[in-house]
């Protein structure tokens, strides 16, 4: 069965009852009309039917549920179901409690100019994004329009351009500060065009506008993030892909 065509009606959990008529003839359809509304409004209340709210409650309790339309009021993720929990109001975007996520990749082969020196992975394909976004002048860059607990799974495949055993070292910055006993250092590549994928993920605390880099380094300049071209039966491998979901807020 179809569902029913989507109605923009005003306080439809609210009732405030119409003047009384003035004369008693007319009191049977007033009644009639009245009890309809308040039918209908019982009916939203039961089915959980909430109106879109444009504007943020002044005098809102821990609790209290509300749907943004997300332009009037643009909170959080948006035009969103929230609850307030006594101080923000947090979306139940996804079934998961957040909203934001994103994966993007790279194609191109990055090298190091100088060894022992940090370099950031750089970003030059997007797969999904909602809620975080490259800097359009350092793709190396991750921005994040909102606060939480996000999930972020690196991997690049390294390459080596020689026979000569070569060390890596990998790890996150946040607003260009490295993170506290974050880097996995692999040590294994030692003959020529050899590759491996490497990997490393985590939990991070996120707040609105902050930006999350991915740091390389290497004691080799015969090593390099590369990729693979596609083949006849499958697809390309990026030189790097970087997965985010944003988990709790």
């Amino acid at each position: 069965m179809a569902n029913a065509p989507v109605k923009n009606v005003k306080s439809v959990n609210r009732w405030t009852p119409n003047p009384a008529p003035s004369s008693n003839e007319k009191l049977s359809d007033y009644l009639f009309h009245e009890l309809n509304r308040l039918s209908d409004v019982l009916f939203n209340i039961d089915v959980m039917r909430l109106e879109s709210t444009h504007r943020v409650p002044e005098k809102a309790r821990a609790g209290d549920i509300r749907y943004s339309d997300g332009s009037d009021w643009a909170t959080g993720q948006g035009e969103n179901l929230y609850y307030y929990n006594g101080t923000n109001w947090i979306a139940f975007a996804g079934g998961s409690g957040a909203g934001s996520y994103a994966e993007f990749f790279d194609t191109s082969q990055q090298t190091v100019a100088s060894i022992n020196t940090a370099y950031p992975i750089t970003w030059n394909g997007t797969d999904v994004t909602d809620g975080v976004s490259l800097n359009v002048s350092d793709t190396s860059k991750m921005e994040f329009t909102y606060s939480g607990i996000y999930h972020v799974d690196m991997s690049a495949t390294i390459h080596s351009t020689s026979a000569s055993s070569k060390d890596v070292w990998i790890w996150p910055r946040i607003n260009g500060v490295d993170v506290a006993n974050s880097s996995s250092m692999v040590n294994s590549l030692d003959t020529n065009n050899h590759r491996q994928t490497i990997n490393r993920s985590g939990l991070f605390t996120i707040a609105s506008g902050d930006y999350l880099q991915w740091m390389w380094a290497t004691n080799d300049t015969d090593l390099d993030l590369h990729g693979t071209a596609a083949s006849a039966f499958g697809p390309a491998v990026p030189s790097a892909t970087v997965t985010i979901v944003q988990v709790d807020q």
